[in-house]
C-alpha cells in the first residue's frame, strides 16, 4: 500500500518574480541564494497538493505528497533503471545544501477512478493557491488540500487502492533521499523530515511516456561506409519527407537531411528473446551504438547526445544544427505494457529509454527539512 503524508510546502512568491522561466530555470542551482533573498515562504498549513498542468495536449492532473522512505525500502516503489555513483554524490551535495528537495520524485501507478474523480473534486471546489504560466503556453496550477477529513480520504483511497507505485523520473532524487535518512540511522539521530520524500503521483492515464532519442558523432568514417555497415543491420528506404517511426522495429535516421526509414532485419531480432532486449531502444543500443560506433557507455559517452520526444523533428533539427558531422535516430517510443512487465519482473530499461511528461518545474513546490 502506499502511504502518503501531508507536509508544509515551500512555494514561490510570485509577486517577485519577473520572468517565470528565467526563475525556475535557475532554481536547481540556486536555491540556497533564492531562498536567503525571501523568494520562497512556507505556506500557514500543512498538505497534499493536487497539480494541474495545462497544456495545448489537454490537462493533467497529479497529487503531490510526501511518502515515506520505508516504502522505498520495503520495495512498494519500483525503479526502472541504476543510479550512477557520481551523480548520487552530486544529488547529495546539493540536497544537503539547500536543507530541501526542491522538485519531486516522479512516481506512476494504473488509474483508480476514485482518485482521479476526489482530485475533480477538490479542484472544482477550490481556488489554486499559485498558477504559474511559460512562455511554451504551459500553464501550472497548485491546489492546496488542508482539511483533515480530505487528506485522510486520500489516504484511505491510495492505501486501499495503490499497492505500489513505479519511478518515471527522479532515481537519483530517490536514492538521495534513502541514503540521507540511512546516514542519520547509523548516526543514532531521528530521521524526521529526512524519513520522508517529496513526490507527485500521476497515474498512467495522466502521464505521458515519450521516445528518448539519440544524436551520434560519425566522423569516424565515411557516410557511404555508415550506410553500408547499418544496411548489415536493417533494410534501409530513403523517405520523402520527414515523419516519426510508424509502429515497433522502427527507426528513423536523419543525415545530412536526408531522412531514412530503418527496419530491423528478421535475422537481427532472432537474437533476442525477451521484451527488454527486444524493445528498439536496446537494439539501437547494442547493435548499432556499441557495434557499429564502438561507443562502450552510453551514459558517459560524449560522442552521444539526446533529445526528448516531445521536442519532435523540429527539435531533431534544430540538434543536428548545433552539432554537425552527427546523425540522428529517432526511435519509437516504450509502451506502458512493456513498462509494467519490464519492472514488474526486476528487470531495468535500457539507459535513456523513455522520456515522461508532464514534469514539474524545479521550484514550484519545494519540501524543507
Amino acid at each position: 500500500m502506499t502511504r502518503i503524508r501531508p507536509f508544509q510546502a515551500i512555494k514561490p512568491d510570485l509577486d517577485i518574480i519577473t520572468s517565470s522561466d528565467v526563475f525556475f530555470g535557475e532554481v536547481k542551482k540556486n536555491y540556497p541564494e533564492f531562498q536567503k533573498g525571501g523568494f520562497f515562504n512556507r505556506l500557514p498549513s500543512e498538505g497534499v497538493y493536487i497539480y494541474r498542468l495545462i497544456t495545448k495536449r489537454g490537462v493533467k492532473l497529479g497529487l503531490v505528497a510526501c511518502i515515506p522512505v520505508d516504502d522505498y525500502k520495503e520495495g512498494k516503489i519500483i525503479k526502472h533503471e541504476h543510479t550512477l555513483a557520481p551523480k548520487e554524490q552530486k544529488m547529495m551535495l546539493l540536497t544537503l545544501e539547500r536543507k530541501a528537495m526542491v522538485k519531486p520524485i516522479l512516481l506512476t501507478h494504473p488509474p483508480v477512478k476514485k482518485i482521479e474523480a476526489l482530485m475533480e473534486e477538490e479542484v472544482a471546489n477550490a481556488s489554486p493557491v499559485y498558477t504559474v504560466a511559460f512562455d511554451a503556453g504551459d500553464v501550472h496550477q497548485l491546489y492546496a488540500v488542508t482539511d483533515g477529513k480530505s487528506i485522510k480520504r486520500f489516504q484511505e483511497l491510495y492505501e486501499a487502492h495503490v499497492p505500489k507505485t513505479y519511478v518515471a523520473d527522479g532515481h537519483h532524487r530517490l536514492a538521495t533521499s534513502a541514503n540521507l535518512c540511512e546516514q542519520r540511522i547509523k548516526k543514532g539521530k531521528r530521521t524526521g523530515s529526512y524519513g520522508y520524500m517529496l513526490c507527485s503521483l500521476f497515474s498512467t492515464s495522466q502521464l505521458e511516456i515519450h521516445d528518448y532519442n539519440r544524436i551520434v558523432e560519425f566522423d569516424r568514417f565515411s557516410p557511404m561506409v555508415l550506410m553500408a555497415l547499418l544496411s548489415r543491420k536493417f533494410n534501409i528506404t530513403l523517405l520523402e519527407e520527414p515523419r516519426r517511426p510508424e509502429g515497433k522495429h522502427e527507426v528513423i535516421m536523419v543525415r545530412d537531411e536526408e531522412w531514412f526509414s530503418m527496419k530491423w532485419r528478421p535475422e537481427i531480432l532472432k537474437k533476442y528473446k525477451t521484451t527488454v532486449d527486444r524493445l528498439d531502444v536496446n537494439l539501437l543500443n547494442e547493435e548499432v551504438l556499441a557495434n557499429v560506433f564502438s561507443v562502450e557507455d552510453i551514459k558517459t559517452d560524449r560522442r552521444v547526445k539526446y533529445i526528448e520526444g516531445p521536442r519532435g523533428i523540429e527539435g531533431v533539427r534544430e540538434r543536428l544544427e548545433a552539432f554537425p558531422n552527427r546523425v540522428a535516430f529517432i526511435l519509437p517510443p516504450v509502451t506502458w505494457e512493456e513498462f509494467l512487465e519490464i519492472t514488474d519482473s526486476g528487470m531495468t530499461l535500457p539507459p535513456k529509454s523513455t522520456w515522461f511528461e508532464p514534469r514539474m518545474k524545479n521550484g514550484l513546490i519545494v519540501y524543507g527539512f
